[in-house]
């Protein structure tokens, strides 16, 4: 089976996202499964009462490569986005998509931002391991925060529009 990226450009948005999504669901599938059930159960070796599954690097690399893939998409989606639109589109069927997609834009930025500053960055202490590096303990709390926050605008929005959308 040859690989055409450039057929993909003629194909619908629903086709080629199933195409890249089972994939990647499989593979995650697949590693998890190694990760859990082959191996899991080993000692570790500086310290016997903990474990030390077969598969974590595996699954570490699989993680980190979907976040950078991610991270990746998504900055070529924005660029992309902003590219095309241009000057232009500011209104779609009277709405205001280009500002309603800078002011998304620029609040997940700026609640990015001020998770990261409201964070904390006292030392922990898991599994007998003491943690204290400044940065990365803001920046946990940041994604902590910056999550929790936005789950609650989506819940708050579904209610909202549950409640406002009355079919007569």
């Amino acid at each position: 089976m040859k690989l055409d990226i450039h057929q993909w450009k003629n194909s619908s948005t629903e086709k080629v996202s199933s195409r890249i999504f089972y994939p990647m669901v499989i593979v995650s599938v697949v590693v998890f499964a190694l990760f859990w059930f082959v191996g899991h159960d080993r000692p570790y070796d500086e310290n016997p009462n903990f474990n030390a599954p077969l598969f974590t690097d595996i699954f570490l690399f699989l993680s980190y490569l979907l976040i950078a893939a991610t991270i990746g998409f998504g900055i070529w989606s924005v660029v992309r986005t902003m590219k095309l639109r241009g000057k232009g589109e500011a209104y779609n069927n009277n709405i205001p998509v280009k500002k309603i997609g800078y002011s998304i834009g620029i609040g997940a930025l700026l609640l990015m931002v001020l998770s990261f500053l409201v964070g904390s960055s006292r030392e922990m202490t898991i599994n007998g391991v003491k943690y204290g590096d400044w940065f990365w303990l803001k920046v946990s709390d940041m994604f902590i925060y910056t999550s929790l926050i936005l789950l609650l605008v989506a819940v708050g929005a579904v209610i909202y529009g549950a409640t406002k959308y009355i079919r007569k």
